[in-house]
């Protein structure tokens, strides 16, 4: 996995300086071919983690006869780092709001700036000054985004608090939100289980929708909303955690 990571981050300057531009001479619409192209390649990345037996999964896949072209807010739980490539890389038209961090990365960074990445808090960007509105008007034009309400992994024993962002950006855009749970059967690169040290067996993961929340349901209300998700995702985390500790050793 590390070997994984360190050949991605080796890739964007050259992706960023070299390849991207020269593809925008021959692209229209390159943001969004891009955007794709970027997905496609954190797939690609899982997928040779799969191979090589470090982590297990099925491919996510939307929840039946919802249609992918309708602009939405994807939500999901954030257990690893590992979940973010598997949901961007599944769903290769979404873009997904970006650390402030990864959009200063010296390799990173000039290479989300070539997609429809939104810069989040901390990247210095003009988009970040107002992210509500950045999200909604990202929304209104027709793309879809991935959001991690907790806003950074989730603790081994525990959500983080949920932030409103993304049920606001979803309810003022009057687009759907999708609910995501990604589970997995035991902990991995968290403080306790680096990855230096991965489990054995390879942890798996799994994933469940919630019912989608269209525009209307619970009289667009965002904080009702907001406590009917936030309370499906704790149920679902308690009992997640509860199988965890059943097997594991000692």
């Amino acid at each position: 996995m590390a070997a994984l990571f360190l050949c991605f981050f080796a890739a964007c300057p050259l992706l960023a300086l070299i390849i991207l531009p020269a593809l925008r001479l021959f692209l229209k619409d390159y943001r969004d071919k891009i955007t794709w192209l970027l997905n496609k390649g954190l797939y690609v990345v899982i997928w040779w983690a799969r191979f090589m037996g470090t982590v297990d999964f099925e491919t996510p896949s939307l929840p039946p006869g919802f249609d992918p072209k309708r602009p939405h807010v994807l939500i999901s739980n954030h257990p690893t780092f590992v979940d973010m490539l598997l949901v961007l890389g599944s769903f290769p038209y979404l873009s997904c709001v970006t650390s402030g961090r990864w959009s200063r990365h010296w390799a990173l960074g000039p290479l989300l700036r070539w997609t429809h990445y939104l810069p989040g808090p901390g990247s210095g960007l003009p988009q970040a000054e107002d992210m509500l509105g950045s999200m909604v008007e990202h929304l209104k034009s027709g793309y879809s985004l991935l959001i991690f309400p907790e806003g950074q992994r989730s603790h081994a024993d525990s959500l983080r608090r949920f932030r409103r962002g993304a049920v606001a950006a979803a309810v003022r855009a009057g687009v759907p939100i999708v609910p995501l749970f990604v589970g997995i059967d035991r902990p991995y690169l968290t403080k306790e289980v680096p990855l230096s040290r991965p489990p054995s067996p390879a942890p798996t993961y799994t994933f469940e929708w919630f019912d989608v929340i269209e525009p209307g349901d619970f009289d667009g209300d965002e904080h009702v909303i907001q406590e009917h998700l936030v309370q499906q995702y704790q149920a679902r985390f308690d009992a997640q955690r509860a199988l965890q500790l059943e097997l594991s050793p000692g």
